[in-house]
């Protein structure tokens, strides 16, 4: 069966780029049945020699959880190594962070070499806070764990949004969740082309706050018969997708990363990638001024930036719809 999980990072930010990532795993284990419902096996449990909820004492083996868990105190170590070590596992390896972005977003490359602020700087590393050696150990003894336990990493992608991509979505639409379940959806459909003959079963974290999607799966799924089991029940919608024999499980519930590892995965995806392009962001404003201080685009602290740069930004040609987010 297929466990695949979708998550963001980057929803609130005033800069920056939105990241929406996807995580999916081939398990050989049957799924329980219960009130319709496809229940998975846990892959914790699955991966538990390798992969850990928690973070390892010894550094024996990598931590996967809800991105705001992994990435504490702005260090991107432990998140980078696990990420790299699962994506190199399952055949995504990378040189440099171009091309671990080609690897999993390829669609974002083009829109990306159009933000000068995006641009590799000489001096940028990769891995950018681990050694490619220490990636290559945890991602070979995953691997090994991986085709012991016959389960594996099929699927990992995300879709990247910069600055005024992000605002002609969110203007096309008036409305940002609108926009962020959208890129979402792309992602369903994603999975539902390659997996959908297989038992299927999707979670994804809350969009934007948004309860029920019903209404919108029926919309964008139209050749998908719709089931409501349940909508909006103590944080929680569940559908079943039929089409013909085959049937999907999709879920959309409160804190999703701590219920699947496939959403902390993708959860994870989400923040790297965006964490990566702010020090590209960072590393660009910072050699125009290089008494800048640098920011994570939060609203508080992005507003300050924008004063910062305010001239500079003004001097270079920069417009403001392709720098600062409008919602």
């Amino acid at each position: 069966m297929i466990v695949a999980g979708i998550d963001e990072a980057g929803y609130g930010p005033l800069l920056g780029p939105l990241v929406v990532g996807c995580c999916a795993y081939r398990v050989r284990t049957e799924a329980v049945i219960e009130n319709d419902r496809r229940v998975p096996p846990c892959l914790w449990k699955q991966l538990r020699k390798q992969l850990r909820k928690t973070r390892s004492k010894n550094g024996r083996t990598l931590h996967v959880n809800d991105s705001k868990i992994v990435y504490t105190g702005g260090r991107l170590d432990e998140l980078e190594r696990a990420i790299l070590a699962i994506a190199t596992a399952g055949g995504w390896a990378a040189e440099n962070f171009d091309e671990f972005v080609a690897h999993v977003a390829p669609d974002v490359c083009e829109q990306l070499a159009g933000y000068p602020w995006y641009h590799p700087s000489a001096a940028e590393r990769f891995p950018i806070e681990n050694e490619s050696a220490s990636v290559g150990v945890h991602s070979n003894a995953l691997k090994v764990e991986c085709d012991r336990t016959a389960t594996h990493c099929v699927h990992l992608a995300a879709r990247v949004v910069p600055e005024g991509e992000f605002n002609h979505m969110v203007n096309a639409t008036q409305n940002k969740a609108s926009a962020l379940f959208s890129l979402a959806a792309i992602h369903l459909d994603t999975l539902l082309r390659r997996f959908g003959e297989e038992e299927l079963v999707i979670f994804c974290d809350r969009q934007g706050g948004r309860m029920r999607y019903g209404q919108l799966l029926r919309l964008m799924f139209e050749q998908w018969g719709l089931e409501i089991l349940i909508e909006n029940d103590e944080g929680r919608s569940d559908y079943i997708l039929r089409r013909g024999n085959h049937w999907v499980n999709v879920t959309f519930v409160e804190k999703a990363e701590a219920r699947c590892l496939s959403v902390a995965v993708a959860s994870m995806l989400s923040k790297y990638l965006r964490e990566g392009l702010m020090r590209r962001f960072n590393a660009y404003w910072v050699s125009h001024l290089p008494e800048l201080t640098p920011t994570a685009g939060y609203y508080g602290d992005g507003a300050r930036f924008l004063r910062d740069i305010e001239g500079k930004a003004r001097e270079l040609g920069v417009p403001s719809e392709r720098l600062v987010r409008c919602r």
